[in-house]
Parts: structure tokens; C-alpha cells; sequence
């Protein structure tokens, strides 16, 4: 191929009046290409020939693929149309070919309608409640030298206004669930509609510092509802909800020093003993509503959740939960282990037949914060159809 010196040099003496012949004896090049460059206005240009696509065969079928199903990979492709070259080249055809279709319609969603502003929810049948957390002003001495504030949840059922409380160690939505597993079954009732004020929530809490194992989490409450055909709402005002709030954060002002989780639980349970002796909700009132729910054994999707979970020991003997460490021995070392959490009792247990049989250690739950706990209430191990106590995690 000439350069583009050649052509401005033959173009500069064909200009000053050179012969053809002898341009192109002092070029060394032919008199034939001479004439070319002569005639063409612009400099001498590689153009590599074009050729075919590989995948020019392919594309009616390819295209014909992705409308029947806009989801198929390359790989899928590949084997339906037997691809003679590189899977590269096909993703790169397929991503180009993908964007030629047509852009598929959006479903119109349901228009859903905003529930009117009354405090008891009137287009709901009974049967319903509101769940939420409040947050006392008071801290609480949770051992181990600290203290915090600890959060409440609130259960208010619908049209009997029947109030529920209970003292949590955390915002994550397992001790939300294992607080309202509780009160659900005090209730021996299972409202249809539940709805959640999620604020303050932790839904996707992990307890493990290093794995994650648990699989409760407010999907899983949702999914569960779903199946067990129980409605769950989250966002929506709770107007009663609030009143309860009201009237609890006058009857628990905030002490000047910190008191212990426990006094302040039972404190609370009497308080709600006595706003539903003396409130709106009279026991026919709330035997009414509570025929109007479900009995816990229409519900065993969600009453069959349990915070329950598997981890592995470190290096030291210790199993991760909920900011804390409990001590397992020698038996659990690398080996996964079932954990099993309430709000008083962190229970693990061996997966299988672990160093002389199946090994059951129960701790009392610390709700303070990056304590090693060495010393459980109990240690049990099974063997043969027998249990025994023995000393130590």
C-alpha cells in the first residue's frame, strides 16, 4: 500500500506538468496506479474487505428466541441453535439483538385506596390489630455495668382496643417476632389483618458476627402470613396505636437512675392488666373480636416461625449471638451447631452425635452488649435414650 507522501509527491509533479511514464519510473511504482492516484482526490486508505457475521445465519432464529422468551441466556441460546463459535462472541450478538425488542408493557397496579382517617379503621371487619415499637425514656440496667434503653412492643387489637406490651432486649425484628409469638398465644387468637408500623424496626438484622444462618426475618413474616392467607400491612397511620403510646409514656415517666429490665416488664404487665380491666376493652367486647380472628392452629405458618438459626464455634470455643459470646466445649469444636433464642434463654444444641452423645447447653440471654458468657444454666447430653447433667458449656 503507498503512503500518503507518495500521493502528495506524484500529485505535486503531475501539477508541475511531469509525463505519467516518468512519475512513475521515479516513483517505482506502475504508471496504471499513478493514474489512479492521480484521479482520486483523497490519500490512499487500508479498507479491510468486508465480511459475513458468523452470526448473520443465526440472528432470525436468535431474535426469534428472545421474543418467545425475553428471559433466555446466551448459554440457553447456544444450545438451541448449536453455536459453531465463541460464547463471548454470541453474548455480545444477544445483548445487541435484546435491545431491538420491543420494550414490554408495565401491568397496571390495582389502585389501591388510602384508609380513611377514623381511629378504629372501619372498613376492616374485627378480628384486626396494630403492632408497633415504643421507645421508653427510661434506661435500664442490662448488667454487666451498662445500661440502655430498651424498646416496647405494642400490640392493639382493632375494634376492642385489647392492648398487648412487651419489654424487648433489641430492635431486631426476631425479638419483635419472638415477643409477639408470646403475645399471640396469651391471646389464643391470631388477628386477620396486622398492621405494622415498622419505624425503628430492624428487619434484616443479623445476629452472627461471621455467618449468616437465621432465616426469620420480616420476608419470611410476610411470605408465612401470605400462606397462612393473614394480611400484613406495614406504613399505614395506627391512630390507635399511638394513643397507647400516649398513655404509656404518662404512666412511665423517666426515673433518674436505671432499673432492671425485669422490674420494669413486670411493672408493665400489671399496667396492661389494668387498662384492659378498666379501659374500652371489655371481655365481651374482646371475646367478640377474638372469635372474629383465627385460632393458632389455623396459623401454623407464622406461629411455627422460630428465631432459630446455625453457627460454627471460633477458634476460641465461642458462638456468636445477638452482639454476645457463649462458650460451647470441646464437643462443638468446628462443627455447626443449632441455636435456638428467646428474649431470657440462648439454648445450643449439637446437629448430631457430638463427642458421646447429643449435647443440650442453656444460657441465660445477657442483653448486654460484647459479653463472653462462660458458665450456662445447664449442659444436658442424651445418649442411648438416657439424659445426663454434666458441668460445664
Amino acid at each position: 500500500m503507498l503512503s500518503r507522501e507518495q500521493w502528495q509527491e506524484v500529485r505535486r509533479l503531475h501539477a508541475a506538468g511531469t509525463p505519467i511514464k516518468q512519475i512513475a519510473r521515479s516513483q517505482q511504482i506502475a504508471p496504471n496506479t499513478v493514474r489512479r492516484m492521480v484521479r482520486n482526490p483523497q490519500p490512499p486508505r487500508y479498507q479491510r474487505p468486508e465480511r459475513p457475521s458468523v452470526a448473520a445465519p443465526f440472528e432470525p432464529l436468535i431474535l426469534q428466541l428472545l421474543e418467545a422468551d425475553p428471559d433466555l441466556t446466551a448459554v440457553d441460546i447456544a444450545h438451541r441453535i448449536k453455536w459453531p463459535a465463541s460464547a463471548s462472541l454470541l453474548r455480545s450478538h444477544v445483548a445487541r439483538l435484546r435491545k431491538t425488542l420491543p420494550l414490554p408493557q408495565p401491568t397496571p397496579r390495582p389502585q389501591t385506596q388510602q384508609p380513611p382517617a377514623s381511629p378504629l379503621f372501619a372498613e376492616l371487619r374485627p378480628g384486626w390489630a396494630e403492632c408497633g415499637l415504643w421507645l421508653p425514656r427510661q434506661e435500664f440496667d442490662v448488667g454487666h455495668g451498662q445500661s440502655r434503653t430498651c424498646p416496647v412492643l405494642l400490640m392493639v387489637a382493632g375494634t376492642s382496643q385489647r392492648l398487648a406490651a412487651s419489654l424487648l432486649p433489641s430492635t431486631a425484628f426476631r425479638d419483635v417476632w419472638i415477643a409477639q409469638h408470646r403475645m399471640l398465644q396469651e391471646w389464643d387468637a391470631v388477628p386477620h389483618t396486622l398492621r405494622w408500623e415498622t419505624v425503628d424496626i430492624q428487619p434484616l438484622m443479623t445476629w452472627f458476627l461471621n455467618e449468616r444462618g437465621w432465616d426469620l426475618s420480616w420476608d419470611t413474616y410476610t411470605a408465612r402470613a401470605e400462606l397462612a392467607d393473614l394480611t400484613v400491612q406495614a406504613g399505614r397511620p395506627m391512630p390507635a396505636l399511638h394513643a397507647a403510646r400516649r398513655r404509656l409514656t404518662a404512666a412511665f415517666p423517666a426515673l433518674p437512675s436505671a432499673i432492671s429490665p425485669h422490674a420494669f416488664a413486670a411493672d408493665l404487665k400489671s399496667w396492661v392488666d389494668h387498662a384492659n380491666a378498666t379501659g374500652t376493652s371489655t371481655p365481651e367486647r374482646w371475646s367478640r373480636e377474638r372469635s372474629a380472628m383465627r385460632t393458632p392452629a389455623e396459623a401454623p405458618q407464622v406461629l411455627g416461625l422460630r428465631a432459630r438459626g446455625r453457627a460454627t464455634p471460633d477458634d476460641d470455643g465461642y458462638v456468636a449471638i445477638a452482639d454476645n459470646h457463649y462458650l460451647v466445649g470441646p464437643w462443638g469444636a468446628r462443627r455447626r451447631l443449632t441455636v435456638e433464642v428467646t428474649d431470657t434463654e440462648v439454648v445450643i444444641r449439637s446437629s448430631g452425635y457430638h463427642a458421646g452423645g447429643f449435647h443440650t447447653v442453656t444460657y441465660a440471654r445477657s442483653w448486654a452488649h460484647g459479653i463472653r458468657l462462660t458458665h450456662p444454666l445447664q449442659h444436658s447430653v442424651s445418649q442411648s435414650g438416657t439424659s445426663r447433667t454434666v458441668q460445664g458449656p
